[in-house]
């Protein structure tokens, strides 16, 4: 079984919602700045190497179109990168509000051993889903 649940921080455990919120916020300047002041994609070394994209190929493009606003483009170059951005953003914003609240309950994924394997499986096939996607989409 797979759940989402809200309990309190566990001793020891990593605070993400401290944590990540600002790391998120930082990574997104470090590529608007990138994007503003350097310009232009990198280019992927693996793919010039193998002719075959990474996991993360289009996602500078992927970002480029997400700061204009522009989803479905942004979607289409990287689903990974997209997917990724957008509960970055979901998460942050619910960690923002619950920080706000007094609210001192966490957001947690729970599985047991059943739950465990389904999303490892899940993982598998979404990876290998995305990759055929840009296989398939990105150009030569």
């Amino acid at each position: 079984m797979i759940r989402l649940v809200r309990r309190p921080l566990i001793p020891g455990e990593f605070d993400a919602e401290r944590w990540l919120p600002p790391l998120f916020l930082a990574l997104a300047g470090a590529a608007w700045a990138y994007l503003t002041f350097v310009g232009g994609t990198p280019g992927c070394l693996f793919r010039r190497l193998t002719d075959i994209p990474c996991l993360a190929c289009g996602g500078t493009r992927c970002v480029r179109a997400l700061t204009q606003g522009e989803f479905l483009a942004a979607l289409a170059y990287n689903p990974a990168v997209f997917l990724a951005a957008v509960l970055a953003v979901a998460w942050s914003a619910w960690t923002l509000v619950a920080r706000l609240r007094g609210d001192g309950l966490r957001l947690r994924l729970v599985t047991d051993a059943r739950g465990d394997r389904q999303l490892r499986w899940g993982l598998a096939f979404g990876l290998i889903l995305h990759w055929l996607w840009l296989a398939w989409t990105l150009p030569r």
